[in-house]
């Protein structure tokens, strides 16, 4: 009885997955220089750009600045600016000459940051302002932050988050009351297969890729790549990444699935890797590309990271987990814009959940 109990379980698990919504990553439109998004339970983030009338000059521009907020009742808000911090330790934060902050600098991926009410302060000095630079302690310019166009994409996170007309807004405040966001994020459920390391031959791989339509893309060196997924019974199967083409700094990969049945004189069979989401290199409607692909062979999870240049100032970026039949989006961000913005916007987001095992959030 046990065993039938435990099969039942896992089936009711793998139908709920089969059942998620093909995802939705959120859009991210510009105000002039600056960007904003959101993600699928409303956590919102702007960041900012190069300013356009400077010409795109990286003259004193030291790093983009990014505003942060949750959409449920913890209301999380937090400023951040992204630089190189050594030789700073502390900063002061003008608006228009006006001072509006000032801290430590610390040694973190995010040098300066300014959270609860002194980050809402600094956003209402923003929203009003033309021009924010941040100082190191005797005066030296560590960036200077165009707020042309940050009214209008915070006005964005207020009617993203549904505050616009309320007393939380921080552009388009009003007498109504709110009502937090109560979003969850999806949850997957990932059926793992009985840990293998067989996996195809380089003969295999090489007959898959000459196959392929990657081959006239194949040129100089080239690496394929197989990893074990695992086995269920007589049945093996491999993650296969067939190198499709190369640039500056983007390595393209073809991602297949190969199955092999134990006494199967056919040997390994190959088929496009499936995914619930086509990633954004690829496009819709083609055969799946990953780019800059990396593979976490203990989770099972599939990252493909894709520069617009090689600054790294724009692109998209997505994880998946591998739930046993097909790569399910678990994060996702992006920057279209190639104005300096090193912060890239989360525009998706999920958690996953092996058998026996506490949630695990795609970040």
């Amino acid at each position: 009885m046990p065993p039938i109990i435990f099969i039942a379980g896992l089936f009711a698990a793998v139908a709920t997955t089969a059942a998620l919504p093909v995802p939705q990553p959120g859009e991210i439109p510009t105000f002039r220089d600056w960007a904003v998004g959101c993600d699928n339970i409303g956590n919102c983030e702007a960041v900012s750009l190069l300013a356009e009338e400077d010409g795109g000059g990286f003259d004193d521009w030291g790093g983009p600045i990014s505003i942060i907020r949750t959409a449920g009742d913890d209301d999380i808000f937090t400023i951040r600016v992204l630089f190189d911090g050594k030789g700073f330790d502390r900063y002061k934060m003008m608006v228009d000459d006006k001072l509006v902050d000032t801290g430590p600098i610390v040694d973190s991926d995010y040098p300066i940051e300014i959270v609860g009410e002194d980050a809402k302060k600094v956003a209402d000095a923003i929203i009003k302002g033309k021009r924010l630079v941040v100082q190191g302690p005797t005066g030296e310019n560590i960036t200077r932050i165009s707020l042309a166009g940050s009214s209008a994409a915070l006005r964005y996170i207020d009617q993203k988050q549904d505050r616009a007309g309320t007393a939380t807004a921080l552009v388009a405040r009003g007498k109504r009351a709110f009502q937090p966001a109560m979003a969850e994020l999806p949850m997957i459920a990932v059926d793992q297969w009985e840990t293998s390391k067989l996996v195809p031959e380089a003969g295999a791989l090489v007959a898959l890729a000459e196959d392929s339509k990657c081959k006239e893309d194949r040129y100089g060196l080239v690496e394929d790549q197989a990893y074990p997924l695992g086995k269920r019974g007589d049945v093996y199967r491999a993650l296969v990444l067939i190198s499709c083409g190369s640039g500056a700094y983007n390595f393209t990969s073809a991602p297949y699935v190969g199955e092999y049945r134990k006494d199967d004189s056919a040997g390994w069979t190959f088929t496009p890797a499936r995914f619930d989401r086509q990633p954004s290199w690829g496009g819709e409607g083609n055969q799946p590309l990953l780019v800059n692909v990396g593979w976490d062979e203990q989770d099972q999870t599939l990252s493909s990271f894709g520069k617009g240049r090689g600054l790294g100032d724009c692109g998209s970026a997505e994880n998946y987990v591998w739930d046993g039949e097909t790569f399910r989006l678990i994060d996702a961000s992006a920057m279209h814009e190639c104005r300096g913005a090193y912060q890239w916007i989360t525009i998706w987001r999920a958690r996953y959940r092996k058998a026996d095992q506490t949630a695990t959030t795609g970040e």
